[in-house]
């Protein structure tokens, strides 16, 4: 795996100072994260510390380091090393974890400018009206970003070519093309009727002149009432992705979360995709992927 630091992120990590690496995406509002263990010398003592930048993949994607710890790695080859492990965050949308330091509200608004001003850098395509969002001190927007986004029964997605965001909803999420062809099942499926009842609930919320509006009752689900919600966003929010399958696969840095897998015929939406290139016992490097694969509730 590619990793560059320095000033100008333009140094490149050599392959034995990297002992292990997940670069993993997700549809989630932060949609890309980036764990390592880093071998520590003069260059990389300073590197590799909270807050500095990195450019990871084969794509350089910008990652800002969030969290960094000195550990103790003399079971790793054998030796007594000096090393750090690190997490960082997709930086064109890394202020979304953090707290707000100032409230941040916003009606009849789009979500690019809700991003915007809780301090993201981050472009957002196929963008759509959010009625309200009210983020206080102290909050942190990512939380509410995610409630939105089930409210409008979509994700979003981090698209590899401008490293961007784009909004989907969940059925368009389906239209996309397939990108890798899995024929032989080696996976952990997890789907159960009996769960998903239990897990995903039914909606209701109360119009102002005090009448009653229902989401998607079509099955025996659980209830529970949110209050100021349509009877379109009722039925969005329990319009979900289910993940069905954790399928390990060939190292395939380019799958994304969001694109389609096609497993023995059947699509699925990648929900998670972590590439993961570490060291083992021996000090070889095997590095594969691993896919967390959906499908309509």
């Amino acid at each position: 795996m590619l990793i560059y630091y320095g000033d100008a992120l333009d140094k490149p990590l050599s392959g034995d100072a990297l002992l292990s690496a997940v670069l993993r995406s997700s549809l989630e509002p932060v949609p890309m994260t980036f764990e390592a263990t880093i071998r520590l010398d003069a260059s990389t003592a300073e590197a590799f510390t909270e807050g500095r930048q990195l450019r990871v993949g084969h794509r350089r994607t910008k990652v800002t380091i969030v969290y960094a710890q000195n550990i103790d790695t003399s079971v790793i080859q054998g030796a007594k090393l000096k090393a750090r492990r690190i997490v960082a965050l997709h930086s064109g949308t890394c202020a979304m974890s953090y707290r707000l330091q100032k409230a941040v509200i916003r009606e009849n608004t789009s979500l690019s400018e809700i991003y915007a001003a809780c301090g993201a850098k981050v472009a957002i395509k196929k963008d759509f009206t959010v009625p309200r969002f009210y983020g206080y001190q102290g909050d942190v927007p990512s939380l509410q970003i995610a409630q939105i986004l089930q409210e409008e029964g979509g994700v979003v997605c981090w698209n590899a070519d401008d490293d961007s965001v784009s909004f989907y909803r969940i059925n368009d999420v389906f239209t996309r093309k397939s990108t890798i062809f899995i024929p032989v099942l080696a996976d952990e499926t997890q789907k159960s009727g009996f769960i998903e009842r239990h897990e995903i609930p039914a909606y209701y919320s109360i119009r102002a002149d005090g009448q009653v509006v229902q989401g998607d009752f079509s099955k025996p689900r659980a209830v529970a009432f949110v209050p100021h919600k349509t009877s379109q966003q009722l039925y969005a929010m329990s319009q979900v992705l289910l993940n069905v399958k954790v399928v390990p696969a060939q190292y395939a840095p380019d799958c994304a979360a969001g694109d389609v897998v096609q497993v023995m015929g059947r699509d699925f939406v990648v929900i998670t995709a972590a590439h993961d290139s570490s060291l083992n016992a021996n000090g070889v490097r095997l590095p594969y992927s691993m896919l967390w694969l959906g499908v309509r509730a």
